[in-house]
C-alpha cells in the first residue's frame, strides 16, 4: 500500500462467554506513512486541527524521538531489526479537535522493495496505559499470533488471558481480528472491517459530520457497554488484579 488513505470501518465486538453480548459501530481510521505525512487541509501532525496525528499518542520510549524512531528502537530491543529505508504505515484513529483516544493502532513495516517485515498492534486502555504486541508473518506469510495479554484492558476480561491476533494488510479492504482467549477458548471476539477511501480535505470535512466527535463517541461507547456488562453480572476484574510479567 502507498499511504495516506482513510479506512471507513465497521467494528464488531461479540462476547461469547460467560454471557452473550454484542455490538457494532462505524468509524474511520487513517493510514499514514510515518515518513511522508500528507499535506491536507483539516489534518495536521503534532499541532491542533480538526483532525491530527500526535507522536505523544503513540509509543513513547523516548519523548525526544518521533514515533518511527521509538518504534524501530523498540523492535530492535525485541529482536527485529528494521532497515533504515523501510516504510512504516500507521493505521490509527486521529485526534478530533485535540482530543485523543486510540484503543488500538497498527504499524505495518515493509522493506523498501515491498516485502512485509512485521506488524505491531498498539493497545491502549482507558487509563492511557499502552502495550505493544509484535505480529510477525508466519510460514504462510500471514500475520497471526497467539500471545499472553499480560495487560489490563477491560474490567470484564482477565488481564492474564491470551490475545489471538490476525491482522490483514491494508489494501483495498482491510480486516483485523483480535480475539480474547480464556484457557484457550474464545470469550470475546473483536473485528475491524475497513474499506479504503482516498484521503482528501473534502472527505475529512464530510467525515467530521458523518462521524461527529469520533474519539469521544468511542470512549462513551466503551463505558456504556461496560455498564451493560455490569448489569448482566459479567465477572469483574478490578484494576488492582495482579498482572503476570512478560
Amino acid at each position: 500500500m502507498n499511504a495516506p488513505y482513510l479506512y471507513e470501518c465497521r467494528v464488531n465486538h461479540t462476547r461469547v462467554s460467560p454471557k452473550h453480548h454484542a455490538f457494532n459501530y462505524r468509524v474511520f481510521m487513517l493510514a499514514i506513512d510515518l515518513d511522508h505525512f500528507p499535506k491536507t487541509r483539516f489534518l495536521s501532525r503534532n499541532r491542533f486541527n480538526l483532525f491530527s496525528i500526535d507522536d505523544r499518542d503513540h509509543i513513547q520510549t523516548d519523548p525526544a524521538n518521533n514515533t518511527r524512531e521509538n518504534l524501530t528502537t523498540w523492535l530492535a530491543e525485541n529482536g527485529t531489526q528494521v532497515p533504515v529505508d523501510a516504510r512504516i504505515t500507521l493505521v490509527t484513529f486521529p485526534r478530533v479537535l485535540g482530543y485523543s483516544f486510540n484503543p488500538v493502532s497498527f504499524y505495518y513495516i515493509h522493506s523498501n522493495s515491498g516485502e512485509l517485515i512485521t506488524a505491531v498492534a498498539e493497545v491502549t486502555n482507558t487509563f492511557r496505559e499502552m502495550k505493544l504486541y509484535p505480529v510477525a508473518p508466519d510460514s504462510n506469510k500471514k500475520l497471526s499470533r497467539v500471545v499472553a495479554k499480560n495487560f489490563y484492558v477491560s474490567p470484564f476480561s482477565d488481564p492474564n488471558d491470551t490475545f489471538h491476533f490476525r491482522l490483514g494488510v491494508p489494501e483495498e479492504k482491510w480486516i483485523v481480528h483480535i480475539d480474547n482467549l480464556t484457557d484457550g477458548k474464545p470469550t470475546l471476539l473483536s473485528a475491524i472491517h475497513g474499506e479504503r477511501r482516498e484521503l482528501t480535505a473534502a472527505r475529512l470535512a464530510r467525515y467530521a459530520l458523518k462521524y461527529p466527535l469520533l474519539t469521544l463517541r468511542i470512549i462513551f461507547g466503551i463505558h456504556l457497554h461496560a455498564l451493560f456488562l455490569f448489569l448482566k453480572k459479567i465477572p469483574y476484574f478490578p484494576k488492582s488484579t495482579p498482572v503476570a510479567a512478560d
